[in-house]
């Protein structure tokens, strides 16, 4: 039986849920700066939201989005993605949640929320060319590999990206 997914605000007791979460094995392979990710979520920048993804009542992941700069574009190499696109990161905390279909439920949700936005071009989502579950799961949601980058302290990614300026779904 499939999951309700929902997007909850993020409150107060969330951080200590995501601190969790960020040194969790199946989640600490991917995120390197565990605290980084922990500090930008309790104090996100005016450009930036969040929430918690929650399946059949139970908070089991994470959500962050941002619009991006020209020149944090600009300093990674990615010179081609339009200016106003959304920079998102997703991660499931509760491994038994993992590969339950939860993630792409909550990336459909926020594109739904992000579609009504028509200065945003572009979504974004950057995953380690090994982490495969991810691809496949953004994938579900509508998202293609654009190309390989190399951001600071991740490694080899994929860039993913969905366009939303020519209302492709």
């Amino acid at each position: 039986m499939a999951s309700v997914v929902t997007l909850l605000p993020f409150s107060d007791g969330a951080a200590a849920l995501l601190s969790r979460w960020l040194v969790a094995p199946h989640v600490a392979r991917w995120y390197p700066n565990p605290q980084e990710h922990l500090d930008w979520a309790v104090n996100p920048p005016t450009v930036g939201e969040r929430a918690m993804i929650a399946a059949d009542g139970a908070q089991v992941g994470y959500l962050r989005w941002q619009v991006v700069s020209r020149e944090v574009l600009d300093s990674v190499g990615l010179h081609e993605i339009p200016e106003n696109s959304v920079d998102i990161d997703i991660l499931i905390g509760e491994e038994k949640s993992v590969g339950q279909g939860i993630g792409p439920l909550a990336l459909q949700m926020l594109v739904a929320h992000l579609q009504a936005n028509p200065a945003i071009p572009l979504l974004g989502l950057t995953t380690s060319i090994h982490n495969h579950a991810a691809q496949r799961a953004f994938q579900k949601a509508g998202f293609s590999i654009l190309r390989q980058y190399d951001p600071p302290d991740y490694g080899l990614s994929h860039l993913m990206v969905r366009n939303l300026a020519y209302g492709n779904q």
